[in-house]
């Protein structure tokens, strides 16, 4: 089959929004997927709630002590000394409490039928073959209840939750397995043009290697996130048809490159063929002016810039927040830091710019780092965040604060670590 691309595909513009009308459009396009799966406990950190969890059982599951010292009945006690009767440890079967006895018992024994307190160690003294107690305890004295903590029944877990070690805690301690939790988000991501070649094979002359393919998927890839990645070249009806299957069963679907209007920028052209639509086409930011926004199949559709600063500082701003969405996890508040690199300079359009984010007498702060130029690597390695300086018709100054972009995300796999607030 044939692909031609047409210049009314490469002229269409639908005029360029600014970052944040970009930003709030990028999350008006997803929403959670519906799709669930059943993980077990050891691989459910980090996943969201498919479904509430009621609790199935009592916690505790019987009256337990709650420290070491002497099972008593309070009626028994005015004629102590108590003959010590039998020991409980935990995970021993229940015992009975006989009369006028006390009964020895550690932490997180099964409290002995009979018994209604815990008489501490240090309150208790033998008296030869008796034990003598020196202040009357309360009914319950150092006793846990059955379900005092979580009773049967009671809801532990709303649908929706994002699980953290003390939901895994209370999980496992009510014996619950597995859980149903928000299925992965499908994630596709295409990188265009013809001089790309994979890592470790042979470089032709004027050829490059594929960073945005690799680095894409390292930011992206998480705990809910699956993505796959492939190199298309300036193939326009493989790219076509890529589109289209990529859209048919994926939730957020990539390009890197190819939005331009040069003569091998195919990616927009490519988009329509494939019954896709472009409802952004421009953003006011640098780097990333031509971010495109729109849905192709059930997808949402994200056209990344070539250069690699503008397709991570991108990737940072628009698609993390959107993969969130599409897991069901809740906006992450912003990350403000102090600015630190002030010259003087009017921004007209919203700048994404590395930075350090360092730790200084007890506040966050941003300081630039490397030479500019979205083509450059080397930035990112010395940074660990990127800021965004919004466009402003007076210039910023040192110690303003501004949002800033931690390359580091525990949702995330690949990224660096980033300074404590």
């Amino acid at each position: 089959m044939t692909f031609h691309v047409t210049e009314a595909f490469r002229s269409v513009t639908l005029g360029m929004r600014s970052f944040e009308a970009a930003r709030d459009k990028a999350l008006r396009l997803v929403g959670p997927v519906d799709r669930g799966e059943t993980v077990p406990l050891g691989s459910a950190l980090g996943r969201v709630l498919a479904e509430t969890v009621v609790a199935p059982r009592d916690l505790p599951a019987f009256d337990q002590a709650a420290m070491d010292g002497y099972a008593v009945r309070l009626a028994d006690v005015a004629a102590a000394p108590l003959r010590i009767d039998g020991v409980t440890r935990a995970g021993d079967a229940p015992a009975r409490l006989a009369p006028n006895c006390a009964h020895r018992i550690m932490t997180g024994g099964s409290l002995p039928a009979g018994a209604d307190a815990v008489i501490p160690y240090e309150q208790a003294t033998i008296v030869g073959e008796g034990l003598a107690i020196a202040d009357t305890p309360r009914s319950g004295g150092n006793v846990r209840r059955a379900g005092e903590d979580i009773a049967r029944g009671q809801t532990v877990l709303p649908k929706g939750r994002v699980l953290a070690w003390p939901d895994i805690a209370a999980l496992a301690a009510l014996g619950i397995g597995a859980v149903r939790v928000v299925a992965p988000v499908r994630i596709a991501v295409l990188t265009t043009g013809a001089e790309l070649r994979d890592a470790g094979e042979t470089l032709p002359m004027a050829a490059i290697y594929d960073s945005n393919g690799p680095m894409l998927a390292a930011l992206l890839t998480g705990r809910s996130v699956e993505v796959t990645k492939a190199t298309v070249g300036d193939d326009y009806g493989a790219l076509v048809e890529r589109l289209a299957a990529a859209g048919s069963h994926c939730d957020l679907v990539i390009t890197s490159a190819g939005m331009s209007s040069g003569d091998r920028d195919l990616v927009r052209g490519a988009l329509a063929a494939a019954g896709g639509a472009i409802t952004v086409s421009a953003v006011s930011m640098k780097p990333g002016k031509p971010l495109a926004l729109g849905t192709i199949g059930k997808a949402a559709f994200v056209g990344l810039p070539g250069n690699p600063q503008a397709a991570g500082f991108s990737a940072l701003a628009f698609i993390r927040p959107m993969i969130a969405a599409l897991s069901g996890r809740p906006p992450s508040a912003p990350i403000m830091a102090r600015y630190m690199f002030a010259d003087g300079r009017r921004t007209e359009k919203t700048e994404l710019i590395p930075v350090r984010l360092e730790a200084d007498s007890g506040q966050l702060v941003a300081r630039r780092v490397g030479r500019p130029g979205s083509h450059r690597l080397m930035p990112l390695l010395a940074a660990n965040a990127v800021a965004i300086v919004p466009a402003a018709d007076t210039p910023l100054e040192d110690g303003d604060r501004l949002e800033v972009l931690p390359f580091h995300d525990p949702e995330f796999q690949g990224a660096p670590p980033c300074p404590a607030r």
